[in-house]
């Protein structure tokens, strides 16, 4: 395969050498195993001529054994019949038994119905699987709690049937399984509130007399068993290593900067072009709707006929012809955004495009993972834009090939969210002082002073005006909601801080797949009106922020500076926004919105005065470049975001009375990222020392130090005082650091 494109590659005119490395992955065999199963279910793999791997098995030892699991495999390893195969064993033995499957989206639980049916109909059984959300039509809810052993929901959904627990005590009084699939979808803030929603899930459930066995499916990460604890709050056994087959895997590292004139899209469109034709069936990730859409139809153009998109803004119907199309392989190619990152069957693909680091190694190894068959050779080709992650492992690709998982936080200590939460407790059940942490009970005491809780002989009740569940949003953190609206139509609603920062007036705005530009926001009234508009632009806000430190917790000191870690408050103020196209800034504009203060998760770095080598005249501008170059190596080392982590630089903190960098977590109460970072300081240090090292650049540019989100316009900054400053971390903390 690759010898065949690359003899093709150099009969175009188009190619100009982008392919910067080349290297090969090697194959290995399958590792199978025989675990003891029921007649019924060893009876369905026989007729499909399935033979376990070692893994899928002991996610069976581990169930058989009344333990819960984390599966973190790859790809098309069969994670899927690693779980639902005991799920059935417990369903076949006990008539009454149920299984609740929880799913981040809609689409996955939808795609796994099918899955479970085919082995219900093998087994002789009458479990009427079902979805259960709100495209649920009314008729069928009833018979699905009355009938059903088996329900397919997402958290948003299930948050909003807790407090009519009583139509489910069937369920929940005879649950025996929960599945928790695509379980690294849950982090940040959206874990954090999963986590709770889970933990008020078994508390009703215990309250009916059901003890299920939880079963987490995963991409890998650095941390399974700590990230399980967690999410769910029991310790569970770890399934990480994979004994599936797997062919032999080519990975190209491709720089579009080679060609000057081609954009990256159409450089894209060239090669998915070229791979169609030469008999390569393909899937292309982008990152916006508008990249997928303009691909394809670059594509088309250039003779492309069987390439399509696909994104989340289709029809159901429409995605699942283009699904059943790929997998009978009648379509060539799909350009897709992550829609088709996980879950979905599409079958195996012969090659990967990846147009720019998708943000994590977890999400890039999942993408990859959709190409290849068994043990047939596969091909991964990765596209970087002009940004420092995508332009780090161009220059390292061993730490793309092989570089270690990012951790996964879940931060329950956010003590807003924690409040949330516990008031949606007490209007489900009321809440026992017995089953409260201290610091837990103290938050009941403050809902209760301020009239939202109130205790009787059975325990605190919900006494707030509005619904709990109302108010809590599993994806926001704060009380203020502003709801964005489209021609009248309720888009999204968001807390106020989420809408300055991504609804501000001018913004392009993605919902569902679909652009809108944001004309309105009215904090005051709590609303955004928005217009429909396909535009090839997306924006950026430009915010500038002060950090006080309020509390210390860990300290790393060393002979010329210390790292530290604890909460901050930060105040955000929001300057203007940035006009992006094709990764390239093409207009600035400002904004007159109210600033932002909160209490956060922070690290800093504080240098006892004077830093070698570093001029006075070059300080500010050094600092500035190596607070940007570490928040862009962040994302390697915690699963986030680039927006879920901010910086500041100073040559004098008012509280260090020192130069000083910081790093906090861009979220109102924290998101545990900055603790991590802190534990991480070494590699993190080490990354982004070779990041601006390794640019060919002279004063810093966009693939080093320039960032879009610089709220300072990127000004001033040093290329050269910013590679003595990560110098000087990486050799001090080399040498050691003492840790208090």
């Amino acid at each position: 395969m690759l010898d065949r494109l690359r003899a093709a590659l150099e009969r175009e005119p188009w190619y100009q050498g982008q392919i910067v490395k080349s290297i090969s992955l090697p194959g290995c065999p399958a590792q199978h195993a025989t675990p003891n199963l029921r007649p019924e279910l060893q009876a369905y793999l026989d007729a499909r001529h399935t033979v376990l791997y070692r893994h899928q098995a002991a996610v069976i030892a581990a169930l058989h054994a009344g333990k819960d699991v984390i599966i973190t495999t790859p790809t098309a390893s069969g994670k899927t019949l690693a779980f639902n195969l005991p799920v059935f064993e417990t369903l076949l033995e006990h008539p009454e038994a149920c299984a609740l499957y929880l799913y981040p989206l809609k689409a996955l639980a939808n795609d796994q119905l099918q899955k479970i049916r085919d082995i219900e109909t093998a087994c002789g059984l009458n479990l009427f699987p079902a979805t259960y959300d709100g495209d649920t039509p009314p008729a069928q809810r009833a018979r699905i709690k009355r009938s059903s052993r088996i329900i397919l929901t997402n958290p948003h959904a299930l948050h909003q049937y807790l407090p009519w627990h009583h139509q489910w005590a069937r369920i929940f009084a005879n649950l025996r399984g929960l599945i928790l699939d695509e379980a690294h979808q849950y982090r940040g803030v959206f874990g954090a509130n999963v986590s709770h929603l889970l933990r008020r899930l078994m508390r009703i459930v215990h309250h009916y007399g059901g003890d299920p066995r939880v079963v987490l499916s995963s991409a890998s990460v650095a941390n399974p068993v700590e990230f399980a604890r967690g999410l769910i709050g029991r310790d569970v056994i770890p399934v990480t290593d994979d004994a599936s087959e797997h062919g032999e895997r080519h990975v190209l590292f491709w720089d579009p900067l080679l060609d000057p004139i081609r954009s990256v899209s159409v450089q894209t469109a060239h090669l998915l072009t070229l791979l169609s034709k030469t008999g390569i069936q393909t899937i292309c990730f982008t990152r916006t709707r508008s990249s997928a859409e303009v691909i394809a139809s670059v594509a088309r153009d250039l003779g492309a006929r069987d390439i399509v998109s696909y994104r989340a803004g289709y029809l159901p119907a429409e995605r699942r012809q283009i699904e059943a199309r790929l997998r009978d392989g009648t379509i060539r190619s799909v350009v897709s955004t992550t829609a088709l990152e996980s879950g979905i069957d599409i079958g195996g693909l012969d090659a990967a495009v990846l147009v720019g680091f998708p943000g994590s190694l977890l999400s890039a190894w999942q993408q990859a993972g959709r190409a290849g068959r068994g043990d047939t050779p596969s091909l991964l080709v990765f596209v970087a834009f002009e940004n420092p992650l995508d332009r780090f492992f161009l220059h390292h690709p061993d730490q793309f090939l092989a570089g270690p998982r990012e951790r996964l936080v879940i931060p329950l200590s956010n003590p807003h969210l924690c409040a949330g939460h516990l008031a949606c407790s007490a209007a489900e059940l009321p809440l026992h002082e017995s089953e409260l942490d201290p610091p837990e009970f103290e938050l009941v005491q403050g809902l209760s002073h301020s009239g939202l809780l109130s205790p009787t002989p059975r325990g605190y009740v919900y006494r707030g005006l509005r619904r709990a569940h109302e108010i809590v949003s599993l994806d926001d953190l704060s009380e203020e909601s502003v709801h964005l609206t489209c021609s009248g139509t309720l888009l999204e609603t968001m807390d106020s801080v989420r809408a300055r920062r991504a609804a501000f007036p001018g913004a392009v705005f993605l919902h569902r797949g679909e652009t809108y530009v944001i004309d309105r926001l009215d904090l005051e009234h709590g609303t955004a009106e928005a217009r429909k508009e396909n535009v090839d632009h997306h924006t950026h806000s430009l915010r500038a922020s002060e950090v006080e430190f309020l509390t210390t917790d860990q300290t790393r000191a060393t002979s010329t500076f210390v790292v530290a870690s604890g909460r901050g408050r930060a105040k955000e103020s929001f300057l203007g926004y940035k006009v992006v196209h094709a990764d390239h800034t093409v207009d600035v504009h400002p904004l007159d919105l109210p600033p932002h203060t909160y209490e956060t998760d922070a690290m800093w770095i504080s240098f006892h005065g004077a830093i070698p080598h570093v001029p006075a005249h070059l300080l500010l501008g050094a600092l500035h470049g190596a607070e940007h170059a570490l928040l862009a190596m962040s994302p390697l080392l915690v699963l986030c975001d680039a927006a879920d982590v901010a910086g500041v630089s100073t040559p004098f903190h008012p509280q260090t009375q020192q130069p000083t960098i910081v790093l906090f977590d861009h979220a109102s109460g924290g998101t545990g990222i900055a603790p991590s970072l802190f534990e991480a300081v070494d590699s993190l240090a080490t990354r982004a020392h070779a990041l601006v090292r390794d640019c060919r650049c002279e004063s810093g540019c966009p693939s080093c130090l320039l960032s879009p989100r610089c709220g300072s316009y990127n000004e001033p900054l040093s290329k050269t005082g910013s590679l003595r400053i990560l110098e000087h971390l990486v050799h001090h903390l080399n040498v050691g650091g003492r840790r208090r």
